[in-house]
């Protein structure tokens, strides 16, 4: 089975490289039946990365010039990333991916993907070195976010590993880190939402595997939860990423099937 979809895809209305139609383009090229858009939505204490509240409409306005032209070769769906704090209204969109980038403290808002020196020095100077508090409080917001806003597809589950690699702040065969993951898979599962099998680290190389991870994947299809396949894609040429990878992988762990974005209904299951 090939994926043949994209639902979580940055253009340079946010921090992506390429414009929106190159991606029509590289989608078309692969033979892709639809394509997502997804670009991070508006926040008001970080704008360097989403797209800015000024130009949110002309972004939807050039989705939907998109999806009008390239009729009856490919269906375009207009969606937004929706971080914990932003500020837009998911109701505007076809689809959204909720996702947490950003945990509170008392020192401000600190990020969960940044530099692996940006999450170093949080964990030294917010966590007291706990690195095991900052994923502790990441599930914690994912896991509440789910139960409130009960999104679509929950954004790349275990973000914070793009630098445990580097800096192994947390033990991931530990008894309580997988504890913890099977206690936020469980209230994600209770929200009804889809969990994103996310290959961006791999084609931005910061590790050679997917979010979530075996383990998580392995317990979410134990729960029997619904799984969409992403590249998050920032580059058009990276739009397929690891893409012949995930249905193996998937199939190992015991999933029969993944959803994506149909051609002729937002949603459809596909047997892997």
């Amino acid at each position: 089975m090939t994926v043949l979809s994209n639902c979580h895809t940055h253009t340079q209305f946010c921090d992506g490289r390429s414009t929106a139609e190159d991606m029509v383009l590289s989608a078309l090229d692969k033979g892709f039946v639809s394509l997502g858009f997804s670009t991070h939505a508006p926040q008001l204490f970080d704008e360097s990365y989403c797209v800015l509240p000024a130009r949110e409409e002309e972004y939807r306005q050039e989705i939907l010039r998109l999806r009008e032209k390239y009729q009856g070769q490919i269906r375009i769906y207009l969606g937004i990333e929706r971080d914990l704090f932003s500020c837009a209204d998911p109701a505007r969109y076809d689809y959204y991916l909720a996702s947490v980038h950003y945990l509170p403290t008392l020192h401000g808002y600190v990020t969960v993907d940044g530099t692996a020196d940006m999450v170093a020095s949080s964990i030294r100077d917010v966590y007291a070195g706990s690195g095991f508090a900052f994923a502790k409080q990441y599930f914690e917001l994912l896991a509440g976010y789910a139960k409130a806003w009960r999104p679509p597809i929950i954004g790349h589950f275990d973000l914070f590993r793009k630098n445990n690699g580097k800096l192994h702040f947390v033990d991931e065969e530990s008894i309580a880190y997988k504890d913890m993951v099977v206690s936020t898979l469980s209230s994600i599962r209770e929200s009804g939402a889809m969990l994103e099998v996310n290959t961006g680290a791999i084609a931005r190389g910061y590790m050679d595997g997917q979010y979530p991870n075996d383990f998580a994947l392995r317990t979410w299809q134990q729960l029997g939860g619904e799984v969409i396949v992403s590249s998050d894609c920032h580059d058009a040429k990276d739009l397929n990423c690891a893409f012949d990878r995930m249905p193996k992988l998937l199939d190992a762990l015991g999933f029969d099937h993944v959803v994506r974005l149909g051609h002729d209904t937002l949603f459809e299951r596909v047997p892997l």
